[in-house]
């Protein structure tokens, strides 16, 4: 697709989130026109070493759930925590 062609077709509303899957399944992203994001700024948060006994059958579990998520396990002990934290039922 040439790139005034690209231009020419709108990205539908994202109300409808099967016409978004169907535009960016016919259209290739690098015709598209680009914006600088000089303003985003990622920060990493602080992290704070710390050990944890955890049964052996456990990490485990946990180590073949990352590998298929395609995450390292210690980032996955992570996102679990997280998830746990933020959800309401546990406040």
């Amino acid at each position: 697709m040439s790139d005034t062609a690209a231009k020419k077709r709108r990205r539908p509303a994202q109300k409808r989130i099967e016409e978004l899957a169907d535009y960016y399944d016919r259209t290739d992203t690098g015709d598209l026109p680009w914006e600088e994001a000089d303003h985003v700024i990622i920060e990493r948060p602080v992290l704070e070493q710390i050990s944890i006994r955890l049964p052996k059958e456990d990490l485990e579990r946990i180590r073949r759930r990352a590998a298929k998520a395609g995450v390292g396990y210690t980032t996955l002990i992570r996102m679990i925590l997280r998830a746990h934290l933020d959800d309401p039922l546990t406040r």
